[in-house]
């Protein structure tokens, strides 16, 4: 079991998708002195979307009644580091830095759906903040 995403027993740890989730969210926004979203050094809600849509997409493929479903789609999950970074200042680095330390802790179709349910805590978090 990858420890990233999952406690001793194998389930998937607590904090994944609460503490955690709500520290990467803090990474990812960044207030002003007067406590307001900093639009020049936080992800928009636009591009945190893209990025969570994507991901989605390929959750359909992941998870679909196909043989091998995964490993025909992983190929597609790690083609995402690219993509984030073609999107350069777009988004921030700390959501760079957290695209890729989790794609590249996804082994299995576990890993990723586990990985599903952090990032989509995060975009519940984010959501607070972000005007669309």
């Amino acid at each position: 079991m990858n420890n990233r995403f999952y406690d001793d027993s194998g389930k998937i740890r607590k904090n994944l998708l609460d503490e955690e989730a709500r520290k990467e969210m803090e990474r990812f926004i960044v207030f002003n002195h007067r406590n307001q979203v900093n639009p020049y050094k936080s992800i928009s809600s636009t591009q945190l979307r893209r990025f969570f849509n994507e991901f989605r997409s390929l959750e359909k493929k992941v998870n679909a009644d196909d043989a091998g479903a995964f490993e025909k789609t992983l190929p597609l999950i790690k083609m995402v580091k690219s993509k984030v970074a073609y999107a350069g200042n777009k988004v921030p680095q700390s959501f760079r830095n957290f695209l890729e330390i989790n794609i590249n802790a996804i082994q299995n179709k576990e890993d990723f759906n586990a990985f599903m349910l952090h990032f989509e805590a995060i975009v519940g978090f984010c959501g607070e903040h972000l005007k669309n």
